[in-house]
């Protein structure tokens, strides 16, 4: 068996804003370790003082250090075809995703928790930390809080732990990637989707669907589902049934859909905890009124904002265009925290305020043009997805061939899908018409 162990160090920060700072890889094959990667990472953003606190890595550190992106190539390298081992993997693995996410690729490894199996095989400890494992098996950890010393100490423990495996327990809940993929038992249904993009709904014997995903490759995520081996995805695995894929092609039509798809089914294994695409948002003040006075802007949870964005970057960005352009006071319009994260996320631009308020409407034109027809990526090579907006309402998608189709928006229109307008559409059209993944269909 081969086992990468891994330990990262973050910069700190709300749920799924988290950067790795420093990243400790070692392969263990046979009980020896065959390869080891090490390095500081450089953020691209501040560290939070508790963290240097804790690590001693600070700002100055990681400011020469490679950036994640730099690292990437080795990491994948590195892993492949190995179990991803952690001592507490849900934060490593999920930040790991995170970063790799953030580069467009979609990383995944079947996976190995050794706080589970401490459990089984040490029933009597009084916890599980890498401070009590050290302490009660005798081992050394050079370097706490770090990810070289702490993935060194989770290595030893993974070695102890096989050695005491006499029962074969890890043989039997451990599970390479290949025989996971062989597992599935729409192996053959997903085989030839690789970097298709849609939604996909698993069925239970019922005919109830009982999980409804959304991706950019959907053969790598349905696959995924059969690699992890927690207690949820086994008992998904064992109601899986029918698998069914809705071929969409459009990063953005297949947000939107999936969105209005898990609020009207809502299936019993999405779990609502999942970090959301979009998921931080512009509140308005006052409330239920077409003028602003001044705005809030905070992670959403359970009331919905009037637009909707990926994180702080993006979201004072649209601000700091909005307040300039309508001449809006930041020191007005923001409170005092978010002018803190506006200066912070910003370039240092000045402009004189002369308006006290704006109108949401007004606010909207800043989303993408009020009369369009955006086209990006469809189902097929050459094929295109065109959505059409009208009055600043999206109305509706469809796929058209711009060779042979032309681009006569009457034509397009009698096809399309209808979509439902509202904040949540707005804020993915206008995510990804920022990226240049949309674009402005431009007719003579």
């Amino acid at each position: 068996m081969r086992f990468a162990v891994i330990d990262i160090e973050c910069t700190g920060g709300s749920w799924g804003d988290e950067r790795i700072i420093d990243v400790a890889v070692f392969i263990l094959e046979n009980g020896e370790i065959v390869d080891q990667f090490v390095s500081l990472v450089n953020p691209q953003r501040a560290i939070d003082p508790y963290v240097t606190k804790l690590t001693g890595i600070t700002n100055k550190m990681v400011r020469t250090a490679p950036k994640f992106y730099e690292l990437a190539k080795r990491l994948v390298k590195i892993t492949d075809d190995a179990t991803f081992v952690a001592h507490n993997i849900g934060f490593d693995y999920r930040v790991f995703q995170q970063e790799f996410e953030a580069l467009g690729f979609d990383y995944h490894r079947a996976t190995l928790d050794t706080i589970p199996y401490c459990e089984r095989m040490f029933p009597t400890w009084e916890n599980y930390g890498l401070k009590t494992v050290a302490k009660e098996l005798g081992l050394v950890n050079s370097a706490r809080h770090r990810a070289e010393g702490d993935a060194r100490l989770t290595t030893e423990l993974l070695k102890i732990l096989l050695q005491k495996d006499r029962s074969s327990f890890l043989d039997e809940v451990q599970v390479s990637k290949s025989d996971s993929e062989n597992r599935n038992p729409f192996k053959d249904q997903v085989k030839n989707l690789n970097h298709k993009v849609g939604i996909y709904y698993i069925y239970n014997d019922s005919g109830e669907p009982i999980y409804i995903g959304n991706s950019k490759d959907l053969q790598n995520s349905i696959n995924r589902h059969f690699v992890a081996d927690n207690k949820l995805a086994l008992s998904l695995q064992a109601e899986a049934k029918r698998l069914e894929i809705e071929d969409i092609g459009n990063e953005a039509i297949a947000q939107i859909q999936h969105k209005r798809t898990l609020e009207r089914l809502r299936p019993v294994y999405n779990s609502a905890k999942k970090k959301q695409f979009l998921s931080f948002g512009i509140f308005t003040e006052p409330k239920k009124s077409v003028s602003v006075d001044f705005v809030r802007v905070h992670p959403i949870r359970h009331k919905k904002p009037e637009f909707y964005f990926e994180g702080t970057g993006s979201t004072y960005g649209f601000l700091q265009r909005l307040m300039m352009n309508e001449s809006l006071d930041p020191f007005k319009f923001l409170l005092d925290k978010d002018r803190e994260h506006y200066f912070k996320h910003t370039k240092n631009l000045q402009w004189k305020a002369k308006s006290k308020h704006v109108s949401l409407s007004t606010m909207r034109q800043y989303l993408y043009p009020s009369e369009a027809t955006l086209i990006g990526p469809g189902r097929k090579d050459n094929e295109k997805c065109a959505i059409l907006i009208e009055g600043g309402r999206i109305l509706g998608y469809t796929y058209f061939y711009l060779a042979t189709d032309g681009a006569n928006r009457p034509k397009l229109k009698k096809r399309m899908v209808h979509l439902e307008h509202d904040a949540y559409a707005a804020g993915v059209i206008h995510h990804f018409y920022q990226k240049g993944y949309l674009e402005e269909l431009v007719t003579d």
